[in-house]
């Protein structure tokens, strides 16, 4: 029987499908008028039907709804990175207006540059900053600030315009001579002026603080007082008010209370800064009638009077200690004991940084750039694993603000610098640096040379430099995606054996095995320790966490090269 029998000539496959279904139909009706229902007929397979025809069809429209799929996909990221550049553009924008806007009395002061050579390479004029209406100062407890008298119409510092990627600021060492090329703001006969005093701050947002003392009839109304400091004829104005939401909160914020920081001044001085027993039992000792026991008892019952006279009696004894020549520190030269460090570190933080805080907070989600602080507990834990010593070289990749560099450099005498890509936070890290050398000289404490880089730590010959010869590398990981981790480790190749890595993310697994197949990985170079770190030890959570050292050691790759012959 001729199945295509009907079938035009030359017909395709799918028109000689239909013929025989047509035909088949037909003869089937013949048949049952004749003899009775016929059985079904046998299916047979035809080329319109093959299994192969039916998975390449089936494919094609699959391919086509993938291609479909990912041209939508592609348009609509497209849609979102045209959108993340126009936010980021508006943001880098209103930055940058912020950032010429905003001032301070120091906009009198240049923010000097140095080149790794210290060879002067500019200054920066800062711009008048517009009172910001906060009483809110650190998020972490407040700290006592030092500095010589201050012009009254002075505020405290804010950072200034960004400076050119790729420079470097520099300080100093501990105990070197300042010149004019090192910091020529210093080298002005009025440079005292540049330190920022607490009563600068509370200027800063004086609508948000009221009276914290009572005053009597008899006694004036005094805002502020000033506190002799170390160095000969230094002293700073402290504010004797306080923040309005103090007393109202339940759970207060942390917020800058200069009576605390007057207190904590007097008795890091007493304590760590002159040599003198009977000076430290006439403030510390004399759980009765010592000045800090004054301090507290006028500052509990709020009688301005007490405290103000307390003040008094304390600079009238640090004037006699200083010309007995008692005043210079009770600690071992090289061992800056670290609650001492972390003092000045925060006074530092609370004059420079606090009043525009928010300004950090200009990042892009989820990003590398993404701020977070480590706190100076966990700074100092760093410290005492890793050994960091004055003889040693520490490097901070991402160094934000720059408060681990001066924490390091302040409590080991070692040299610190720090890498920020950021423009916000290294022009923050560019004053603080100022700051803290100011500080440190006005209470008659040694530092190791702090330098401050504004650079990508990918690509500055900074730190190609520096990395041969660094023997502590810290690098605040927690946020950071693959690819830099990956840059990252190609970066550690040139480090020397037995340098150190701190990270808040491992760069190598503890269970990790050197095999044929990863013997070359930049991994395998490397030792690895996993530490735990508790609450408030961070800046972006009140939980605890984990740390990990890694440790350049070379002679696993060379053992394993060695036991397969192969060195």
């Amino acid at each position: 029987m001729d199945l295509f029998f009907g079938a035009p000539k030359g017909a395709t496959s799918s028109q000689q499908t239909v013929s025989i279904r047509v035909e088949a139909r037909g003869r089937a009706r013949k048949d049952n008028s004749a003899s009775g229902p016929l059985p079904a007929p046998r299916r047979t397979r035809t080329a319109s039907t093959s299994p192969d025809r039916t998975a390449r069809e089936a494919g094609i429209y699959r391919t086509h709804d993938s291609r479909s799929r990912r041209r939508r996909q592609q348009v609509q990221h497209d849609v979102r990175a045209e959108r993340r550049a126009t936010q980021r553009s508006v943001a880098q924008r209103a930055s940058r207006q912020l950032l010429t806007s905003v001032g301070s009395a120091m906009s009198s002061r240049d923010s000097v540059i140095v080149n790794a050579n210290r060879e002067h390479v500019g200054s920066l004029p800062s711009s008048p900053r517009p009172r910001k209406p906060t009483a809110r100062i650190r998020s972490v407890k407040p700290s006592a600030r030092i500095s010589p008298q201050r012009d009254s119409s002075s505020m405290a510092g804010t950072p200034s315009p960004a400076h050119e990627i790729g420079r470097c600021f520099s300080v100093p060492a501990r105990g070197d001579p300042v010149s004019a090329a090192d910091l020529p703001s210093l080298s002005d006969q009025n440079a005292d002026k540049a330190v920022v005093s607490s009563a600068d701050a509370v200027r800063q947002s004086e609508a948000q603080y009221e009276d914290f003392f009572r005053w009597d009839g008899t006694e004036a109304r005094i805002e502020s007082i000033e506190l002799h400091l170390p160095a000969t004829g230094a002293s700073e104005v402290f504010s004797l008010l306080a923040p309005k939401s103090h007393e109202r909160e339940l759970e207060p914020r942390d917020e800058y209370l200069p009576v605390n920081d007057l207190m904590a001044t007097v008795h890091a001085i007493a304590t760590y800064l002159v040599h003198s027993p009977p000076f430290y039992h006439t403030v510390c000792g004399d759980k009765e009638h010592g000045i800090m026991r004054c301090l507290e008892r006028a500052r509990n019952r709020r009688c301005g009077g007490d405290f103000v006279h307390s003040v008094r009696d304390f600079n009238r004894l640090l004037d006699d200690e200083r010309d007995a020549d008692h005043v210079h520190p009770a600690y071992a030269k090289s061992a800056i004991p670290s609650d001492l460090a972390v003092h000045v570190i925060e006074q530092v933080y609370n004059r420079i940084v606090a009043p525009t805080v928010d300004m950090l907070r200009q990042y892009k989600a989820f990003s590398n750039n993404v701020y977070g602080e480590i706190l100076p507990t966990l700074i100092s834990e760093f410290i005492e694993r890793t050994d960091i010593s004055h003889e040693s070289v520490f490097l901070d990749l991402g160094c934000g603000i720059g408060n681990v560099v001066l924490q390091v450099a302040a409590q080991t005498g070692c040299s610190a610098t720090g890498v920020e890509i950021m423009e916000v936070p290294a022009s923050f890290a560019n004053r603080q640096a100022l700051e803290f050398e100011r500080r440190m000289r006005l209470y008659r404490m040694e530092h190791g040379p702090v330098r401050i880089c504004h650079a990508d730590f990918c690509e500055s010959s900074d730190v190609q430099l520096l990395l041969p010869t660094a023997d502590v590398v810290l690098v605040n990981n927690y946020a950071f995606d693959s690819t830099l981790n990956q840059n990252l480790l190609q970066i550690f190749l040139d480090l020397k054996e037995g340098t150190k890595i701190i990270s808040l993310k491992p760069f190598v697994t503890p269970d990790y095995k050197i095999s044929a197949r990863n013997i070359y990985s930049p991994e395998s170079i490397m030792s690895v320790r996993r530490y735990p770190y508790w609450s408030k030890c961070v800046s972006w959570t009140d939980n605890g966490g984990e740390y990990f050292v890694q440790t350049i050691d070379r002679s696993r790759v060379k053992a394993f090269l060695a036991k397969r012959g192969m060195i």
